[in-house]
């Protein structure tokens, strides 16, 4: 992608952390990262032996979103890793020395805030979040969308088509999806809010700004049909839903979990039975909602600052 255009810059350009999306034989695995956009590229950090690290040295794609306030941007793109101890990428590192220095120093600007409160903890900091545990890499963006939470405002690459949907929508009875997560973990998550849930759709995967609700028996996502439409997705495929409460300053006071496992879609006017229960489940959590993910969780993930865990409901 040659370009992007001034709307999807600015978001890139105001936005605090990306949801970053990775294939694993899990499924979808999305978080959280710090990043900064520089032309048509975007970087970010990770650990070296992260999940992300890993699932990359077999496939270099990934999707991410980038809110704004009520605007957010999803891509796609292919990665490029930058490691000091991995021989692999010295070359590539030698030839794009400049623009490495360049979105380097750009990189530490845009997130001192955050790099501040590693100093002030930087006695409990483990080693893989120091940049001697760390990568560097770039993302050469591929697709880009902007969206609102009434669809989708501008869309440049090849995206998905009209959405796939079950012909009935019921609201069944479950685990409660917060069951496994920890206590304090749960309480600061509350049980609604903002979310990004990560799509393994027909072209791949594709992260997508969404409103989510969990009760006693079951975990939904809501978002437009037309933003749903972007992931080419039918009616059933594997997700993960992120749910969190950043801090754009402290990683110890950072708390999210992921929902990994499959989503049933639900999108209106392309459901019979249960039509009605749809909008009523779909208008209770976002206004202009017309489509619903309910989750369907076989494994979840929190974390806590630099403490994490997972569970697989039972």
């Amino acid at each position: 992608m040659s370009f992007l255009s001034t709307a999807v810059q600015d978001v890139l350009d105001r936005g605090q952390f990306c949801a970053v999306a990775t294939m694993t034989p899990r499924g979808p695995h999305c978080t959280p990262l710090v990043y900064v956009g520089s032309g048509a590229r975007v970087w970010l950090t990770t650990s070296r032996r992260s999940v992300k690290a890993n699932a990359w040295r077999r496939d270099p794609t990934m999707a991410g979103l980038v809110r704004d306030g009520d605007l957010a941007v999803t891509f796609t793109g292919t990665v490029r890793t930058y490691d000091a101890l991995d021989r692999r990428t010295w070359g590539a590192a030698v030839a794009g020395a400049i623009s490495i220095a360049r979105a380097t120093a750009t990189f530490s600007a845009k997130n001192a805030r955050f790099f501040a409160g590693y100093a002030v903890d930087a006695r409990q900091v483990p080693f893989a979040w120091t940049p001697p545990g760390r990568v560097f890499v770039g993302v050469d963006l591929e697709r880009t969308a902007l969206v609102d939470p009434q669809g989708v405002q501008e869309g440049r690459g090849r995206w998905g088509g009209t959405p796939g949907s079950a012909a009935t929508f019921r609201r069944t009875k479950g685990l409660d999806p917060f069951a496994e997560v920890p206590r304090d973990v749960a309480e600061r998550l509350g049980r609604e809010g903002e979310g990004a849930l990560a799509i393994a759709g027909e072209r791949g995967l594709v992260v997508l700004p969404v409103r989510w609700r969990a009760d006693a028996t079951s975990l939904y996502a809501a978002l437009p049909g037309d933003t749903l439409a972007l992931a080419a997705v039918g009616a059933e495929a594997p997700v993960a839903l992120t749910v969190d409460t950043p801090s754009i300053w402290r990683a110890r006071d950072m708390v999210g979990a992921m929902f990994q496992g499959t989503a049933q879609f639900a999108v209106e006017g392309q459901v019979g039975s249960g039509a009605s229960s749809l909008h009523a489940v779909a208008s209770s959590i976002a206004p202009n909602a017309s489509a619903v993910a309910r989750v369907m969780a076989t494994r979840v993930v929190w974390w806590q600052g630099w403490t994490s865990g997972s569970a697989e409901p039972t």
